[in-house]
């Protein structure tokens, strides 16, 4: 089959400012019977990190209790047939929604999919927001594999029929930035206005996105999302090969706090990466080769990881099985890791090389190139 190749930027955090949040929040659910003993899964972000729970279905019922400081984007994801969490994800039958500290009642009938939501204001407006940009990024995501698949692979013009299907998605995500971008323009009060511009500046200019993003209210821009929106302008401003490297401080694998500013007097490589993104494990024998021949003419690299908690075995293993023996860091917090939201950090792997006086002098260099520039700085 084949699949949609579109960049997926989940929101980390979109804190809904209309809504007073106190307390926690409790999901009752409901489904047959004939589901007892299935399990649902719940994804959420708090305070910056991502958090998993689940639930089994006992006699048609199943619940979660916990509390988020900000309205969460969520996920929740049924295993019907008991294959486990990321089957099941991966089938489709999960279910996106903003959750925040109110009581939200989901029925499933047949599907997690089609589980109506009830009880949750903060769902409510989320529902008119996406009717009034034309649905939600994962309905037109999954919308197009299923395009995708009913093309037969042996048809005499699939080529052409992908071609076909794919410029028909992407006519209808811009479609979808347009109106999001209305609608920032329209509710500078609405936490999905910060959202909206989020999504949209994954392929507009960020200049263009800025005096929106400035017309916004002053609760809507210091929400998490809105913070870290805002860095991203101050990246692409001062994030530049001839500007002082912004300087940061995180937990090595020993927990030991390490910052850029300790590499000064050196060349350092600030290389972000992460253990599930196969270009970026794809590089690292290539970035192995460079460090092993300049290590001792002064290079150093610092490896900042955009692992979360969950995933911080693999981290430590891909360090181990890559066989990279440089400094190793990360707060665990996925793509919201804040030396990543302060480098304006959108995909890895990226990197920047620093010079002794902490100046950037070099920006993504990979592959080949990295040797070359490497070359001039060494080997001259």
């Amino acid at each position: 089959m084949k699949i949609l190749k579109i960049v997926l930027f989940l929101f980390a955090v979109s804190p809904f400012g209309l809504y007073a949040q106190q307390g926690g929040f409790y999901i009752k659910g409901t489904s047959p019977k004939a589901f007892n003993g299935k399990k649902v899964y719940l994804d959420y972000t708090k305070d910056g990190f991502p958090v998993s729970d689940s639930s089994a279905i006992v006699d048609g019922k199943f619940s979660f209790k916990g509390a988020v400081e900000e309205p969460a984007y969520s996920r929740m994801v049924f295993d019907q047939d008991g294959k486990g969490k990321l089957i099941a994800q991966n089938i489709g039958d999960r279910l996106y929604f903003y959750l925040g500290n109110e009581t939200y009642d989901i029925a499933i009938k047949d599907s997690l999919r089609t589980a109506a939501i009830k009880g949750s204001p903060l769902h409510d407006a989320y529902v008119s927001y996406l009717k009034e940009i034309g649905g939600g990024f994962m309905d037109i995501i999954d919308a197009g594999n299923k395009a995708f698949g009913a093309v037969k692979q042996d048809a005499p013009d699939a080529n052409e029929q992908y071609k076909a299907i794919h410029e028909q998605f992407e006519a209808r995500f811009e479609a979808r930035r347009v109106k999001e971008l209305a609608f920032a323009a329209k509710n500078p009060n609405s936490i999905f206005a910060v959202d909206a511009l989020i999504d949209a500046a994954n392929k507009r200019k960020l200049s263009e996105i800025e005096p929106l993003f400035l017309k916004l209210s002053k609760e809507v821009r210091q929400t998490t999302n809105g913070r870290q929106l805002e860095a991203r302008f101050l990246a692409e401003r001062s994030v530049k090969i001839g500007h002082k490297a912004p300087d940061f401080s995180q937990p090595d694998t020993q927990g030991k706090m390490i910052k850029v500013s300790d590499f000064k007097g050196q060349y350092v490589l600030i290389d972000f990466w992460a253990s599930w993104c196969s270009p970026c494990r794809a590089e690292n024998p290539n970035l192995l080769k460079a460090y092993n021949k300049y290590k001792g003419k002064g290079l150093e690299v610092l490896a900042v990881s955009l692992d979360d908690t969950k995933g911080k075995n693999a981290w430590l293993k891909a360090i181990k099985d890559d066989g990279l023996p440089w400094v190793h860091v990360a707060d665990l917090k996925g793509w919201s890791n804040e030396a990543a939201v302060l480098y304006g950090v959108r995909a890895v792997p990226q990197n920047y090389l620093v010079d002794p006086q902490g100046n950037i002098v070099a920006i993504n260099i990979k592959g080949e190139l990295l040797h070359q520039e490497l070359a001039k700085i060494f080997d001259n």
